[in-house]
């Protein structure tokens, strides 16, 4: 795999973060003597989506024991401390996390989990420890379980490096957070390997012989992010803290709505709106000639309550959902009947139509993808506008 090129060189990294290379943090986790071994291993992953920094990993591995520190941005910034222990034959043993609200281990506690109890009674214990609230959940877990946690990495690599001692690559990780989700690796004929979420898609992994993760490219995946393995002290919890602490990103992409009315006909219907974030768009992270869900997360959705013609195809009034395929100079949009789905799902048996796409270049370059319906003389266009880029079907009102 090729890292793509808008990732920052670890050398960058360090001076746009004012760290000092080859400088481990004075407060990097050490797994603790008791657990019998002092070979510890350190890492530093760093995760970017575009031009943004969605978060950052500082991972201790022993032979039985993990603990990492994270930042990660989302709604707002957290703070995030971890430690999971494995048994002889890989069973958890241990685990616990700390959230913090902000950017540093100082920021106040917002949330709780520990592994608690024995035997077939060892339950999850979530705490509230502002209001002592608690959820408890049964833990059942098979042997190199590892925890979910959004837009982190270590937990894979806990488990790879596991079953790599082991000699041998497993088919899929389970975890023990995220309601039973399973993980599947898969082996692809260059060395690499897809590490395939149940709903979001396929990432892919440049994984060494010992498990280590070297880099991810998630363009496969509903997400779209990479990850990077950092030399250690590459980046500096304190300062990684201090620069993000009131600066969350947000949602990763928000929803948008389509409510336009052209010559008597109303078009309405929601839509995932990922941003552009300095990549390019058309042809790099969206490859040409492949199906594109045509928006983020949700499928996306268009209802109009009268007939249209494109192409001199009528489209009766009703419920759809849209999906294209770009290519440098259009492509095609696909009108599908099938409603209510996830942005992954699709069946081409309930194509209402596929229409050809013309393309048109824009002068500036649009951050958030956005479709609409406008006028164009006695018709209009529907219109996806994203990057440098406006793609387009004409349509006339059916009479």
């Amino acid at each position: 795999m090729t890292t793509r090129p808008h990732i920052l060189s670890a050398i960058a990294l360090t001076a746009a973060f004012g760290c000092s290379p080859g400088l481990e943090p004075a407060d990097a986790p050490v797994p603790d003597p008791a657990s019998g071994s002092s070979e510890v291993e350190r890492a530093v992953y760093l995760t970017r989506i575009g031009d943004d920094t969605l978060a950052v990993e500082w991972v201790a591995f022993g032979p039985d024991r993990v603990e990492a520190d994270a930042v990660i941005r989302g709604s707002s910034t957290t703070f995030r401390r971890y430690r999971l222990e494995f048994g002889p034959e890989g069973e958890v043993e241990a685990y616990s996390e700390r959230v913090h609200e902000g950017g540093t281990a100082d920021a106040p506690l917002a949330r709780t989990t520990d592994l608690e109890g024995s035997g077939a009674d060892r339950v999850l214990v979530t705490r509230d420890p502002e209001t002592g609230e608690e959820e408890r959940t049964p833990f059942d877990a098979p042997p190199v379980s590892v925890p979910f946690i959004d837009m982190l990495h270590w937990p894979f690599e806990a488990a790879l490096r596991w079953h790599a001692r082991e000699g041998g690559w497993p088919r899929e990780i389970p975890v023990f957070t995220g309601r039973g989700m399973r993980f599947d690796l898969i082996e692809n004929e260059d060395g690499t390997f897809g590490l395939r979420h149940p709903s979001r898609g396929i990432s892919t992994l440049e994984l060494d012989a010992e498990g280590r993760i070297l880099a991810l490219d998630g363009t496969g995946s509903t997400r779209a992010y990479d990850l990077l393995r950092l030399e250690v002290g590459a980046l500096d919890r304190a300062a990684i803290g201090a620069r993000f602490a009131d600066r969350p990103l947000g949602e990763l992409s928000g929803r948008g709505e389509i409510d336009d009315v052209v010559h008597g006909v109303h078009f309405t219907g929601d839509y995932g709106t990922p941003l552009r974030r300095g990549r390019d768009i058309f042809g790099e992270l969206l490859a040409y000639g492949v199906w594109w869900r045509t928006g983020a997360n949700r499928a996306t959705h268009l209802s109009f309550d009268g007939d249209i013609v494109i192409d001199g195809e009528r489209i009766p009034a009703g419920d759809y959902t849209l999906s294209s395929i770009p290519e440098e100079d259009g492509g095609t949009l696909i009108i599908n009947r099938q409603t209510g789905q996830g942005g992954q799902s699709y069946d081409e048996a309930m194509d209402q139509a596929r229409v050809r796409l013309r393309r048109d270049r824009r002068p500036e370059r649009v951050e958030v993808f956005a479709i609409r319906a406008v006028p164009d003389g006695e018709g209009g266009r529907l219109e996806l506008r994203w990057d440098d880029a406006v793609y387009w079907v004409p349509f006339t009102v059916a009479r």
